[in-house]
């Protein structure tokens, strides 16, 4: 590298690390003062520690363009991720109800299919312990067989009545659950739309929070990626030390599970007889859980999502507080390990040239010690072959008593033998008459349990029919109680009504036979008052009449008048009266 370049990078590392290159130099310092030998090695160094300062900066560089460049993805991949969110929501809402659907029609089809089952299986039992007892009755004497087939023809006769009333009760269960289905269906169908509703209602309440909440995720995204950068760098390092620990552990765990793979085959085998039972009945359950389920688990997300947001925020800001702490631990950690570095070198220095001394004398001494060992092995030798010739002779001398001992051991051997197979052949033919018994036990218990099963089964069917007629005897009485309530409350509205009614139309018509009454009395103090006026003025009249110089062909027009006002008066009030009747 030319010389030129040199301070260019001093300049440079300096930039990059404040107050750390003077302690290095003072460190080195009293190195140049007291030897002149290693000043280009020490130059080398610096030249060495300035080009992989460069390379660490570019390659800082490259990670923070690299950052930005995966924030951007990441903002991408997560909005995209929310609507796909969205979309599955939907359409799990959408499939869940169509699975509930399927699993209502698959319920009732199960149902079915497991009376017939049980029906079949009924008849098949009952086919085997006909064949059965017909085995056992040619063993036994003619009254025997006479008295079971009479037997025989009875419970037959039976069981076809039993099959019939079961059938009947079939049809009736068949009916009852049709009705059943179609209120549900209905009832389904209102809860449908009121979920739909509030379903509208909670994603617009979504859409508000999540925006407000990508506004902040953004702001804090932000001020997390200035203090990811030297995180990345440890964790990659930890990722890859994990990786390579994983995969031993996985290797051991693939042969691990490959060996529990096999005994669980063999316990599946064992277990899934018992689960097809246990499933069956739990799938009732489930599905009655299921909507409860769903209900409980809308607003527990409500609620996790907002103690998650107030967590994440808790948690952010411990991060940062954190990755703070972290940031100024790591550069006193560089600081104290330049310093231990320099004191590790001058160390090893030392730590050589004891490395130097100390191997002299440990070679002096490992001549020695090979001297010592090659004296001692031709020793041994010499011992091992006379001790190899008294041991050949011992153990010719114990091989020929062992061999006599052999042919004892041999005699008393096949003797036993004999025995053990004298006393193995009566344990077997006493083990084949227990056997024999044990089947003729296990048969006859199992006769036993087969119809103790089929007893049950019935009681337990009737009683759930029962159980299910009083639960729909109770819905029935549930349902007229609240529709006698909801006449009886429509009846007394409708009276509350209908008494209103009857109160506005008295009210109205006292209203209307009042202003009748003042009507008439007024008509009837208009018509006093003309007849007053007209009174006086015919008065006036007959005064005026005896005078000889008055006019006798003057109109009489104030009485005219008067009558006419009357009989307007009258014709106003009477068209009044009319209107309001109508």
């Amino acid at each position: 590298m030319p010389s030129c370049f040199i301070p260019e990078k001093e300049t440079l590392v300096e930039a990059d690390r404040p107050g750390k290159l003077p302690e290095e130099t003072a460190g080195k310092a009293p190195d140049r003062k007291n030897t002149t030998q290693e000043q280009p090695v020490t130059g080398a160094k610096l030249r060495s520690a300035l080009r992989d300062e460069l390379r660490m900066i570019h390659e800082k560089m490259e990670a923070k363009r690299i950052a930005r460049i995966a924030v951007a993805e990441i903002r991408a991949f997560l909005a995209e991720e929310e609507e796909q969110r969205e979309a599955a929501w939907a359409l799990k809402t959408k499939t869940l109800e169509e699975a509930e659907e399927r699993l209502k029609v698959e319920t009732e089809k199960m149902e079915r299919e497991k009376a017939e089952r049980e029906r079949m299986e009924k008849e098949r039992v009952e086919k085997e312990a006909q064949e059965k007892a017909e085995k056992e009755r040619i063993a036994r004497e003619k009254a025997e067989k006479e008295r079971q087939a009479l037997e025989r023809l009875a419970k037959e006769k039976a069981d076809r009545e039993e099959r019939e009333r079961l059938e009947r009760e079939k049809a009736e269960k068949e009916r009852i659950e049709r009705e059943q289905q179609e209120k549900e269906r209905k009832r389904l169908e209102q809860e449908k739309e009121e979920k739909e509703r509030l379903e509208r209602e909670r994603l617009e309440k979504e859409r508000v929070e999540r925006e407000r909440l990508a506004k902040e995720k953004e702001r804090l995204e932000n001020e997390r990626i200035a203090k990811e950068k030297a995180e990345k760098e440890r964790l990659e390092k930890e990722r890859l030390e994990r990786e390579r620990i994983a995969k031993e552990r996985a290797e051991k765990e693939r042969l691990e599970r490959e060996r529990v793979a096999k005994e669980k085959e063999r316990q599946e085998k064992e277990r899934m007889e018992k689960e097809r039972v246990e499933r069956e009945r739990l799938e009732r359950e489930r599905i009655a859980k299921e909507r409860e389920r769903l209900a409980r688990e809308r607003a527990e997300k409500e609620r996790l999502e907002r103690e998650r947001i107030a967590k994440e925020r808790e948690r952010l800001e411990k991060e940062r507080i954190a990755k703070e702490r972290a940031e100024k631990e790591r550069l006193e950690r560089e600081r104290i390990a330049k310093e231990r570095e320099r004191l590790a070198r001058e160390r090893a220095e030392k730590e050589r040239q004891e490395k130097e001394r100390l191997e002299k004398e440990r070679i002096a001494k490992e001549r020695e010690r090979l001297l010592r060992e090659r004296q001692e092995r031709e020793r041994l030798a010499k011992e091992r072959e006379r001790l190899e010739n008294e041991r050949l002779a011992k153990a010719k001398a114990e091989k020929e008593r062992m061999e006599r001992e052999r042919m004892a051991k041999e005699r008393e051997r096949l003797e036993r033998e004999r025995i053990a197979k004298e006393k193995a052949e009566k344990e077997r033919l006493e083990r084949e008459r227990i056997a024999k018994e044990r089947e003729r036990l296990e048969r006859e218990k199992l006769a036993r349990e087969r119809e103790r099963i089929a007893k049950e089964r019935m009681e337990r069917a009737a009683k759930e029919k029962e159980e299910r007629e009083r639960m729909e005897r109770e819905r029935l009485a549930r349902e007229r109680a609240r529709v006698a309530q909801e006449k009886a409350r429509f009846e007394k509205e409708m009276a509350a009504r209908k008494e209103k009614e009857r109160l506005e139309r008295e009210k109205a018509q006292r209203e209307l036979l009042e202003r009748q009454r003042l009507a008439r009395e007024k008509a009837v103090r208009e018509k006093m008052e003309a007849e007053r006026l007209l009174a006086k003025q015919r008065s006036a009249l007959r005064d005026d009449a005896r005078k000889p110089n008055v006019s006798q062909t003057r109109p009489p027009a104030a009485g005219e008048r008067a009558e006419r006002a009357s009989a307007s008066a009258a014709r106003r009030d009477k068209s009044d009266v009319e209107g309001k009747k109508k």
